[in-house]
């Protein structure tokens, strides 16, 4: 069986779309480069916030069609 982190490794590079950096449900930043997004969250520190203040989303372009 695969990795849960190679398969998720998988459907995002596959898919395009736009990454979303959100923090206390407000939108911070954006970028198609999961390496921007992943910077800007370092700025966020990790221990002064709760498991759910800070969430990176994916959404999918919508040239992607799942049937």
């Amino acid at each position: 069986m695969r990795k849960r982190e190679e398969l998720m490794e998988e459907i995002f590079k596959e898919y395009p779309g736009e990454w979303i950096l959100i923090f206390n449900d407000e939108i911070i930043d954006h970028s198609d480069n999961i390496e921007e997004i992943l910077r800007k969250a370092e700025e966020f520190p990790a221990d002064k916030l709760s498991d759910d203040s800070i969430k990176i989303l994916k959404v999918l372009s919508e040239e992607v069609r799942l049937y």
